[in-house]
């Protein structure tokens, strides 16, 4: 869920994160700092800018007007504002009932790159998750409970799609489909160009379940 960030004046005064009107999106509140983070009542969210070169250094976490976090961003570098880098969104990662963190930190050819805080009830803080931050694409499955990170290749229709699920409080991979080009089926002018590779898990392991070529559509060639 996307959220709105509005800025305080100390902050340059200017938005974080711009809605759509009818997205809905909350807006700040009397008695809480920054704008509200949905699912959590009494928490705001804010900014933390470098002065020089107005980029994201970290996000600033309130309780009512009390800061109660500084959240580090993820990043060797500090993240611009050029949307959708800079922008945030909110979403149950780990499926425990409540709203997680994730600032977008770059996005190159339909690849997004994040860093996500999970919140903890028992501390009322969000965490860093270091697994989480190094996905593509990451979304969040509730009808499985898994998390699910696609990735588009170098080539034209090449992808990979990985799919986990939380054990122990760590993500652990069941599922690698990985799409990639292929000389078979197009010398003759067909369109049957890809092979789709799957490994699923078993055992605690990786192991290949399953080779197909494909189209350009996704659809099994027959042979």
């Amino acid at each position: 869920m996307r959220i709105a960030i509005l800025m305080a004046a100390a902050m340059l005064a200017a938005p974080f994160l711009t809605a759509s009107p009818n997205s809905g999106a909350p807006q700040s509140q009397p008695g809480v700092t920054g704008s509200p983070i949905p699912g959590l009542p009494g928490y705001g969210v804010d900014l933390g800018l470098d002065p020089a070169s107005g980029k994201i250094l970290e996000l600033l976490v309130y309780r009512g007007q009390k800061q109660m976090q500084a959240l580090k961003v993820c990043t060797a570098e500090a993240v611009p504002r050029e949307s959708p880098v800079g922008t945030m969104d909110t979403a149950d990662y780990n499926f425990d009932g409540h709203y997680d963190l994730a600032l977008e930190t770059g996005f190159k050819q339909g690849n997004a790159t994040y860093c996500i805080w999970l919140y903890n009830p028992k501390t009322k803080r969000f965490v860093a998750s270091p697994q989480l931050s190094q996905l593509i694409n990451v979304r969040p499955d509730p009808k499985t409970k898994t998390v699910i990170s696609s990735s588009k290749g170098d080539c034209v229709g090449c992808s990979k799609q990985e799919t986990y699920r939380w054990a122990k409080g760590q993500l652990i991979p069941v599922r690698e489909v990985t799409v990639t080009q292929t000389e078979m089926g197009v010398s003759n002018g067909g369109d049957c160009g890809w092979l789709r590779t799957v490994k699923e898990e078993k055992n605690g392991k990786m192991v290949f379940v399953g080779r197909d070529q494909v189209d350009s559509l996704g659809q099994v060639c027959l042979p």
